[in-house]
């Protein structure tokens, strides 16, 4: 008895058995349309990141007015460097060279090595000056120049 239930199992199986290898079920469908299609993601190779742009250099090149009619006027010159009329105090004007640097201008005045770094006129600490926002700063609470 134990072969005959066998042989009936294996009557039974037969039909789906042969129906694999022709792609087809034991209903007569198509395999392909019983299996779920999922997408996989596409995967690319991955991009180099690029390197940030260089920064760009703060426009020095303009007329800077500080309070009570100070002034820094900045020329760029042909070598790549700057030319400045600077009335610091309300006495004295003077002309130097510059050159930009590290996004400051760097010069030398009265023999002592100084920097101009951009700013707004809040970081100035000239109250004539808190309003605007480009700005020059030599040494806050000092010596500091905005443009309008």
């Amino acid at each position: 008895m134990r072969n005959g239930v066998m042989t009936g199992m294996a009557l039974l199986l037969l039909p789906l058995l042969a129906g694999c290898g022709s792609g087809e079920d034991a209903r007569g469908r198509n395999d392909v349309a019983n299996v779920a299609v999922t997408e996989a993601p596409v995967v690319t190779d991955p991009v180099a990141p690029t390197a940030d742009p260089a920064p760009t250099e703060p426009v020095f090149a303009g007329t800077w007015t500080g309070p009570e009619g100070l002034s820094f006027v900045v020329e760029r010159k042909a070598d790549g460097g700057y030319r400045v009329r600077n009335r610091d105090t309300l006495d004295t004007e003077q002309t130097f060279d510059a050159v930009a640097e590290a996004g400051t201008l760097r010069f030398v005045r009265r023999g002592k090595a100084q920097a101009a770094r951009p700013g707004t006129g809040a970081e100035t600490g000239f109250k004539w000056l808190a309003n605007k926002k480009d700005c020059l700063i030599v040494e806050a609470g000092v010596e500091g120049y905005c443009r309008d």
